[in-house]
């Protein structure tokens, strides 16, 4: 599974050698955190320290033929009362790009070692940084090369391959081990009769688990789409096609697709993109939504499809309103930075706020709907988000031993809506505040339901060059089939060298 890591690192030496935009910057993450409630499985409340040392490299490379980043973080936490507590682990968050042959050959990679609490029903609050479990530890390594050329006088062909590893967890509680391999061809020529276009798309993915599962799956996806160019803003799509997997039975299903949809830009600032489809399990969408102003974006998703955790954790944020909304007000703001560092920055606001994933090996039916908007003023910053997803099994028979929450119902939904403010109070220190409020519901053979809410208050402040500081409250509420309250305190100090 380290593959995808070292290749990703080599990639980085390389980029040294061949162009001065490669930054590699050692770090220092420290913080010191109070909490009334270290156990919150336990029946009795305790309180404890918990000091975190955690240094680091992070490495970026902006421009040339390689692109992207990498940051590793030793992260050691001790404890002054539940010592046997104390964990050391390495987390690992990076993607990036290189072009092996210009204009044609790409290898794309992504890594991630983390370790969140995925469950929407017990223990901590997705996001908390005292959640380091070793139950709830994620690895996701993807290495996926593709091949670019052009025909005709405007067309464009793709032939790509990836293959993503996915585990996580040592006990009866871990996912085990996930191999998926997905060949993908496509042809596609938009404006080939200027009026009318067309796109060929065929693809074909196996996974494998280890010993723990009792079965593989596959899938087959092969789709046509018509492009009817209405004019350079909007055009229709029409889309035929045909399916095969066997997620839901061993045996397979297998059927048509037939669908249709529209692309509409009407400004710069403005996108709309809507699909529908029948499919094999049910009807299909993607509807998308993404509109900038000079001092606020707003951003709507709704979709529903097959979908897996590896996924999500690898890509599927970038499909979240609340990621989204983050990007494109920094695109708008702070147009210095590169595209990496404005993706890096809004997914770390991003995964500070709710996280509806679900712990689970096996494929599902997902279906999200959110919105989220931000307004930026001169010195305060205001965003909104609603979210609300359902994820239904797709394994009618049982077939993975590590099933996680969709073992254990056969629909888990997620509400959830957040409001977070920012006020500069300098040119140097930042007053922070946030609310999440969430409520979760499994339901089929065995039923659940927990509501959760979390208030935030902290003050961050530039400390010097390469030196910040923070100081933050937090106080948790659950309630349901994990009732527990907790009230933390964090002092944070972070450099670069």
């Amino acid at each position: 599974m380290l593959r995808p890591l070292v290749l990703l690192f080599a990639l980085a030496v390389v980029g040294t050698a061949q162009a001065q935009t490669f930054r590699i910057q050692p770090t220092l993450s420290t913080q010191l955190t109070w909490t009334d409630n270290v156990d919150t499985d336990g029946a009795d409340t305790q309180q404890d320290w918990i000091l975190e040392v955690s240094p680091g490299l992070s490495m970026v490379r902006e421009s040339g033929r390689l692109k992207g980043g990498l940051d590793l973080r030793l992260r050691n936490l001790t404890h002054a009362e539940r010592t046997e507590e104390n964990t050391t682990y390495v987390a690992v968050d990076g993607r990036g790009s290189f072009e092996a042959i210009e204009n044609s050959l790409f290898v794309d990679v992504d890594a991630s070692v983390s370790r969140d609490n995925q469950s929407l029903f017990r223990g901590r609050v997705p996001g908390d940084v005292l959640d380091y479990d070793e139950d709830n530890e994620v690895r996701v390594f993807s290495v996926a090369p593709r091949y670019l050329f052009r025909f005709g006088s405007g067309g464009e062909g793709q032939v790509n391959y990836r293959e993503r590893w996915l585990g996580g967890g040592t006990s009866s509680g871990g996912l085990g081990g996930q191999r998926a391999q997905t060949l993908g061809v496509g042809l596609s020529h938009p404006v080939a009769l200027r009026l009318f276009g067309w796109s060929l798309d065929f693809s074909r993915s196996e996974t494998r688990y280890d010993e723990n599962a009792t079965r593989d799956v596959e899938q087959e996806l092969a789709r046509g789409t018509l492009f009817i160019n209405i004019d350079p803003q909007f055009r229709l799509r029409a889309i035929g096609g045909y399916e095969s997997n066997d997620y839901a039975i061993a045996e397979g299903e297998r059927g048509e697709i037939w669908g249709a949809g529209f692309d509409w830009y009407p400004t710069e600032r403005t996108a709309l993109s809507a699909t529908g489809e029948k499919r094999t399990f049910g009807n299909g969408y993607d509807v998308s939504l993404r509109h900038r102003m000079a001092r606020s974006a707003f951003s709507f998703t709704a979709r529903r499809d097959i979908s897996s955790l590896a996924d999500e954790i690898a890509d599927g944020f970038m499909f979240d309103p609340a990621y989204q909304v983050l990007y494109q007000a920094l695109t708008s703001l702070r147009p210095d930075l590169s595209e990496f560092e404005r993706s890096r920055l809004a997914l770390e606001a991003y995964r500070r706020g709710a996280s509806d994933a679900v712990r689970s090996n096996a494929y599902y039916v997902e279906r999200t709907v959110g919105a989220s908007w931000t307004l930026e003023g001169v010195r305060n910053t205001l965003t909104l988000s609603v979210l609300r997803s359902d994820r239904n099994s797709l394994d009618t028979l049982s077939g993975f031993s590590f099933g996680g929450e969709l073992q254990s119902y056969d629909r888990v939904s997620m509400r959830s809506a957040s409001i977070s403010f920012s006020h500069r109070l300098s040119g140097f220190a930042t007053l922070n505040a946030g609310y999440l409020h969430s409520k979760s519901t499994g339901s089929g053979e065995e039923s659940d339901e927990t509501t959760r809410s979390t208030a935030r208050l902290g003050i961050s402040r530039r400390l010097g060059a390469n030196t910040d500081g923070g100081l933050t409250y937090r106080h948790t509420r659950s309630e349901g089939s994990d009732d527990y309250t907790e009230n933390a305190v964090t002092a944070t100090l972070g450099m670069r060298f």
